[in-house]
């Protein structure tokens, strides 16, 4: 009875044990590679990024510029299969793959090509637009359009040409190319007679710029956009995916530049508006446009350098508050500071280039010695920060 018993466990188990074997090879022959089932997510390295899938969250579709103007489209991988890169190197520089990555901007020969030709095309055309109500949209001899903006006083312009200018001198290609005409000369000739409505004086000098149309509006950063309205550390983005990271190198860009020169009229004015509106970071930042292909257009500098100096007092505190929050960086522009820091020559240097360049600087005039200073001290807080970056991130 005893061995009778032994034997029927005996064949449960032989049998229990058959089923268990079928039911492996079925489970291994269904899913030969469990590690690439979609709910699998592979161990990364430190700093490692996902690249999304552009379609939910690519801008939209733009025209761009006018005629001749040249933009290199960055494509990301897509799909589903996910791959990871590292944004940095030595903890504080964007890795040489990303900084290849950003949009091109305004390349020198689109620049150089739309300067030449703007100083000499006849202004066929002009409505009001383009911001202020002395500003006006105009249309050029080859159908392209324009803006030209009318300063309220010199320094406004002066504003304008010169952040052009040393935005070149840093080799960051944001700001729209700029060239200065003077009101009533023969590239004025077909609208002598609309002249009058302006308000202009004849002879003043006002600047031009390619009209960029159809462009999108930009949010500010989310570490920027804190309900309490506190900065955090621009790092803790860095989980954005590749474009987030992408759009993210050109905010660290775009503080640096507004703190060399001392512009309060774009992300800064945002900061000061928080006092009475909490929602103002939830909003287009002022003077900022994205192209099609990812580009941030810092537009209207007026408030730069010139005015800007002359009210640092003012708006510096909320400057200093972006600058604090940058310690990322693309190794040419940090370069660039460390050469201008170092031979002191960052006012003659932009001088230099705009003497070169601009046929009506002399005219217009460039920094006082006082301004120049004041450019080469924010060049040196700004290399110093970035020292101080190296050394607590490297």
């Amino acid at each position: 009875m005893f061995q009778a018993s032994r034997m029927k466990a005996a064949a449960a188990l032989i049998v229990s044990g058959v089923l268990l074997l079928v039911g492996g090879i079925f489970w291994v022959w269904k899913d030969p590679h469990p590690t690439d089932h979609p709910g699998y997510l592979p161990q990364r390295a430190p700093r490692a990024l996902r690249l999304p899938a552009l379609s939910p969250q690519t801008p939209p579709a733009t025209e761009g510029h006018p005629s001749g103007s040249e933009h290199r489209t960055t494509s990301y991988p897509s799909g589903n299969h996910s791959q990871t890169f590292t944004p940095l190197e030595q903890g504080i520089f964007w890795a040489r793959s990303l900084e290849r990555a950003l949009p091109q901007g305004f390349s020198d020969e689109y620049t150089l090509h739309w300067q030449e030709f703007a100083r000499t095309a006849s202004v066929v055309s002009m409505e009001k637009g383009c911001g202020r109500s002395t500003n006006r949209l105009v249309t050029l001899s080859d159908g392209s359009r324009a803006c030209v903006r009318y300063g309220i006083n010199p320094e406004q312009i002066q504003g304008e040409v010169l952040s052009f200018y040393l935005s070149r001198l840093l080799g960051l290609h944001t700001v729209p190319p700029c060239v200065l005409s003077k009101v009533g000369s023969a590239q004025w000739a077909p609208v002598q007679a609309e002249l009058g409505g302006t308000g202009w004086t004849s002879g003043s000098l006002v600047t031009i710029t390619p009209w960029l149309h159809n462009l999108s509006s930009v949010l500010p950063p989310l570490s920027l956009r804190a309900e309490d309205g506190k900065l955090l550390p621009l790092r803790e983005e860095l989980r954005s995916g590749h474009a987030g990271v992408v759009e993210l190198a050109q905010w660290a860009d775009l503080i640096l530049f507004d703190y060399l020169t001392a512009n309060f009229d774009r992300l800064v004015s945002n900061l000061f508006s928080l006092q009475w509106d909490p929602r103002v970071m939830l909003r287009g930042t002022n003077n900022l446009h994205r192209t099609a292909d990812g580009t941030l257009v810092l537009l209207d500098n007026e408030a730069g350098l010139v005015h800007g100096y002359r009210l640092r007092d003012t708006w510096d505190k909320y400057n200093g508050q972006l600058l604090s929050t940058v310690c990322l960086f693309r190794r040419g522009v940090a370069r660039r500071l460390r050469e201008l820091y170092l031979a002191r020559k960052a006012s003659e240097e932009l001088h230099s280039l705009y003497l070169a360049r601009e046929p009506l600087a002399a005219d217009l005039g460039s920094l006082t010695e006082l301004e120049a200073q004041i450019l080469q001290d924010r060049v040196g807080v700004i290399y110093r920060h970035i020292q101080t970056c190296q050394g607590k991130h490297s």
